[in-house]
């Protein structure tokens, strides 16, 4: 049943960066008449079906469920799809799933009309009434209380980490680059909208939301995936398996934030993030980021590959007003998005066979804590050693150590 108007819909059968992009989607109000669900609690889904390899899962979940579906199709897989489907060939355009939504909001208004019908034949139209508003309580609370498990239905399935990261990046889930800028400058605008009748405050003064919103989840077994991921031990003494293990920042939101501090450090000035749908600011005399974005949504941009001149910084001057938004600690906000950016690999730019000692141990009060994390900041402590000796010392996955690697280097806590 609809909520509000509304009806709920799950994204399933997309790599990571297909499934943010769709937050994206649904999160700019594009998808009229839809609120993103959990798939095992949304009166219909978007399934994207395609060769890789973890489609045979993903068929598997469908046979066990019946919802009405979008399916996003290339010519290797339009055999998948029955004769109930509503069909989108891929490149998927904006336009083409609007105008898909449009038709499947027709097919579900219908079927809630037949629902109550039906109900009011056998039950009375009281019961029936009752029974709509405790699902329609159910569906509203489940996506209350897991939007981000949507953009990660897929990662949950069990299989090579790497390798579906490797498909997200051939990804034939074409919402055209200018597409993606038209919904993140939209978002700047209707920022800059709610702004403009906000009343006007000092801008020594800006108004600061709860700093908890990015403190240290609870290390949940979902969580742990998404800061690790599920990549197995690799050889790197094997030019085949030793390319699994790295990945290139090129394009990705982490280098960025990094330059950022960088400079708002060396001039003193705060420094803004643009090509973000909110506002993301450096405040260096507080060694603090002022975030106006969602954290979920900021989580998945740390999976967004950024065209050229999508993304920059500008300097702000002191008279500046500030925007609305909440307090993060510069570290903080860095060892998150390091670890989400990461996901147990290791960038290129970094060396997992170089030795190095840690300077100084991270603060766990503060900072999330990952697996056999207090482990290994003690023994890099002890002595200088490289990330694949800590593994093989410890005994513990590769991808527990090198999450924790690329984290503690970008907040500098490894010795020169």
């Amino acid at each position: 049943m609809s909520f509000g108007g509304k009806h709920s819909i799950g994204v399933i059968g997309f790599a990571a960066n297909e499934a943010a992009m769709l937050e994206l989607f649904f999160k700019g109000n594009k998808g009229d008449g839809f609120l993103l669900s959990d798939v095992n609690h949304a009166e219909a889904l978007i399934v994207g079906f395609s060769d890789r390899e973890e489609s045979a899962q993903t068929e598997k979940w469908l046979a066990q469920h019946d919802q009405p579906r979008i399916a996003v199709v290339d010519p290797s897989s339009t055999s998948r799809v029955t004769a109930t489907d509503i069909v989108i060939h891929r490149p998927l355009t904006i336009s083409a799933l609007q105008a898909a939504l449009v038709q499947l909001h027709g097919r579900l208004d219908a079927a809630d009309q037949l629902h109550d019908e039906a109900g009011g034949r056998i039950a009375g139209d009281r019961v029936a009434a009752s029974e709509q508003d405790k699902v329609r309580e159910a569906v509203f609370a489940e996506w209350e209380a897991r939007k981000e498990r949507s953009s990660a239905a897929l990662s949950a399935w069990k299989g090579d980490g790497l390798q579906r990261e490797g498909e997200a990046l051939r990804s034939r889930f074409s919402v055209e680059r200018n597409e993606l800028n038209s919904l993140i400058f939209e978002a700047q605008q209707a920022l800059q909208e709610q702004q403009q009748r906000a009343p006007s405050r000092p801008a020594s003064e800006p108004v600061e939301e709860p700093e908890d919103i990015l403190q240290p989840p609870k290390l949940s077994a979902e969580m742990i995936q998404q800061c690790c991921g599920s990549l197995p031990d690799v050889n790197l003494d094997s030019a085949h398996e030793r390319r699994r293990a790295y990945f290139s920042l090129d394009g990705l939101l982490l280098p960025w934030i990094q330059r950022c501090i960088q400079q708002g450090n060396e001039s003193g000035k705060v420094q803004q993030v643009l090509g973000v749908p909110g506002a993301l600011l450096y405040l260096p005399a507080e060694r603090a980021f002022l975030v106006g974005v969602d954290a979920d949504l900021l989580l998945q941009l740390t999976r967004t590959r950024f065209g050229f001149d999508e993304i920059s910084l500008q300097e702000r001057s002191a008279e500046a007003e500030l925007p609305q938004g909440r307090k993060v600690a510069a570290d903080e906000l860095l060892w998150q998005l390091a670890l989400f950016t990461a996901r147990g690999r290791v960038p290129d730019t970094l060396s997992a066979e170089q030795p190095r000692v840690l300077d100084e141990m991270p603060d766990f009060e503060r900072l999330l804590e990952t697996p056999h994390a207090r482990s290994i900041a003690e023994l890099w402590q002890s002595q200088r050693l490289s990330a694949q000796n800590i593994a093989s010392m410890l005994g513990v996955p590769q991808r527990f150590v090198f999450s924790f690697f690329v984290a503690a280097d970008a907040i500098g806590l490894f010795c020169p």
